[in-house]
This record gives structure tokens, C-alpha cells and sequence, in this order.
């Protein structure tokens, strides 16, 4: 593996627009793109070990159907794109990833994912990652507004160069 962004996705439109960002750096830069999908199951199965075999497999088939969506971005942006799966608790696994992995350079995440409330500025997922930046987690992290779902998020840049006279 090169150099890569890491790009931690759920489906929601916070995390496709990371992904998007995401891409467009990996071009830029020459960085290779890794999109990580974690499941939960014991958020969903824990108390019903009868159904577990079931939400497995129900999770793991919406968590392939996202990583298929992270992959036709890339491949529309003119990148290649590593996509895998993990089971267990979404920030816990992102952290792992990264230390696992020297070559991730960089964490793109969307801001709020799939169970975001309507007021929150930033999901738990992500605050949670967020908080282990030089701590636990080796590399930066970039969060990413779902502008689709917040157009007030969008951030207007303006550029003025410096003026000779300084």
C-alpha cells in the first residue's frame, strides 16, 4: 500500500461528500484512497443472539453496497480505491486501522453520519476519532459538512493576494 487517505464511510451524504474531497486530494497529491466500512453488530444483535446470524449478514450486505458506491466515485474521479470491511465499534476501528497501517496519512470524514441529529454539529463517530489526533491516532483528520443535507455548511473561500505595499 502507498500513501493513502483513509475514508471512513456510512452511506450517509456527510460521508460521500468526504469521499468525493477525499478523491480529489488522492489525485492531487498522488495518495492512494482506502474507503473503510465497520459494522456494528452488537449495536443491533446484542440482546437477540437468535437473530445475530441475520443482522450479520444484512449489515454486511448494506456495508458492501457502500463501499460499491465509494468505488464508482472513485472510479467517475479517474482513481483506484481499496475498499474493506471490519466489525465492531466505528471509531475504535477507525483508530485501529490507522495504527495498523503506517502508510494512512490522512482520515477524510463526513461531519454527521446516518444517525445524526437534526441540530448536531458533528456526529459522535467523528468527535470520537476526532479527540484521539496525537494521542492514539498518528495521522490528521479532516471532517467534511454533508453540504446536500446543510447548504448552510458550504464555506465560501475568498483569495485576495498580498498587496506589494506590506
Amino acid at each position: 500500500m502507498k500513501n493513502s487517505i483513509l475514508i471512513p464511510v456510512d452511506g450517509s451524504e456527510a460521508s460521500l461528500d468526504a469521499a468525493r474531497l477525499a478523491i480529489s486530494l488522492a489525485i492531487g497529491l498522488g495518495l492512494g484512497l482506502v474507503a473503510l466500512r465497520v459494522i456494528d453488530v452488537d449495536r443491533y444483535a446484542s440482546e437477540f443472539e437468535a437473530v445475530r446470524e441475520t443482522v450479520t449478514k444484512e449489515l454486511e450486505a448494506h456495508a458492501k453496497k457502500i463501499l460499491e458506491e465509494a468505488s464508482r466515485l472513485a472510479a467517475e474521479g479517474g482513481a483506484s480505491i481499496e475498499t474493506l470491511m471490519r466489525h465492531g465499534d466505528s471509531s475504535r476501528e477507525i483508530i485501529r486501522f490507522a495504527q495498523e497501517n503506517q502508510k494512512i496519512v490522512l482520515i477524510v470524514m463526513g461531519a454527521a453520519g446516518r444517525r445524526r441529529l437534526a441540530r448536531q454539529m458533528i456526529g459522535s463517530t467523528a468527535e470520537r476519532v476526532v479527540r484521539q489526533v496525537g494521542r492514539d491516532l498518528p495521522c490528521p483528520v479532516t471532517i467534511v459538512p454533508s453540504v446536500a443535507a446543510q447548504p448552510e455548511a458550504r464555506i465560501k473561500i475568498r483569495f485576495s493576494p498580498p498587496s506589494a505595499s506590506r
